[in-house]
């Protein structure tokens, strides 16, 4: 259970950067539309400069700094992302796979990370390649302890 932990965190993180990212981009499409309306009013129907409450390049200038605002975030959405990702891969990546009959074993031991005392073993084919070892503990170390004394 341990184990999947990180991934629904990642996926409940990556869930809430594409609604982050959703927001944004709909905001500076809409602001991006105002700008062009802005345009089209002061332009082409001759309204002046000022009907929209700052001048064209005021305007112009403060989309600029939207949009470079929406794709810095972006950028750090997705930096945060990545190395959140590549963190929760490299634990998986250190430990050693073990092969048997050229097929990789899975390990899982009940309870979580238990050692000691006597442990059932079965191997449950899973894949074609893959192989799952579950250890049960079927009698505690102090339980083996309290015996011998």
């Amino acid at each position: 259970m341990v184990d999947t932990e990180p991934i629904w965190e990642q996926e409940k993180l990556q869930y809430r950067y594409l609604r982050a990212s959703k927001f944004f981009f709909i905001l500076a499409v809409i602001y991006l539309l105002w700008i062009g309306l802005v345009i089209i009013g002061a332009y082409f129907l001759q309204l002046g400069n000022k009907w929209a409450i700052l001048t064209i390049e005021q305007w112009v200038l403060s989309a600029i700094f939207l949009i470079s605002v929406v794709i810095g975030l972006e950028l750090v959405f997705l930096l945060h992302f990545f190395l959140t990702k590549k963190r929760h891969l490299l634990p998986e990546k250190q430990k050693q796979r073990i092969y048997l009959q050229g097929k990789e074993v899975v390990t899982y031991t009940i309870p979580i990370e238990s050692q000691g005392g006597i442990f059932s073993k079965t191997f449950i084919p899973i894949e074609e390649r893959r192989v799952l070892h579950l250890r049960y503990q079927m009698i505690p170390p102090k339980n083996l302890w309290e015996q011998k004394e």
